[in-house]
């Protein structure tokens, strides 16, 4: 690590708190309850319009997330909760946050019609404090770093950040170990 020469004026350089994770994504088949899952989410797109709403590839997400150990999975903005279902399918500890109530309202009940027990809340996850192993979100690019800042302040030691950059690229990141000077 380098430093620039400290002087009253400079201050060392603040070290990148990140790391990217490689994924190495499976190729496992959909069962039958995730495809049912997604082709039903999708079909109900057109239903409720909102404005920020941007589906992720889920065939690809079913991928990665099949790669990962499991654990405790936190969706950022749930959408339709297809990405929280899919997590469940795959035996993580599933739960999303979606800040339009009509949205978790519509998730919720595509889960339970589904006979997943994923739950979906309310709210904006910004202000929440969750826990989990796994962060999932497909947020806009300029949303990222509110993003990335939250999961600084609240996620536990050797969580991931999954964040898709474009609907087909899911990428992760994690914290730095903290290093004693």
């Amino acid at each position: 690590m380098s430093h620039r020469s400290e002087t009253p004026e400079s201050t060392p350089e603040e070290p990148d708190p990140w790391i990217e994770v490689p994924l190495t994504a499976t190729d496992r088949p959909l069962c039958e309850a995730a495809r049912q899952l997604i082709d039903q989410g999708r079909q109900r797109f057109s239903s409720l319009w909102v404005f920020d709403f941007v589906p992720c590839n889920y065939e690809v997400l079913w991928n990665v997330l099949d790669s990962l150990p499991r654990g405790r999975f936190c969706e950022y903005g749930s959408g339709w909760g297809i990405a929280t279902g899919l997590a469940e399918l795959l035996g993580f500890d599933a739960w999303g946050i979606e800040l339009s109530g009509e949205l978790a309202t519509a998730s919720r009940q595509l889960l339970s019609e589904h006979g997943l027990g994923a739950r979906i809340e309310q709210g904006d996850y910004l202000q929440r404090q969750d826990q989990a192993d796994i962060y999932f979100t497909y947020a806009w690019p300029s949303h990222m770093r509110l993003i990335e800042a939250h999961f600084v302040r609240i996620a536990p030691s050797g969580s991931r950040l999954l964040y898709c950059h474009g609907q087909d690229d899911i990428r992760c990141r994690s914290l730095r170990p903290y290093e004693l000077p």
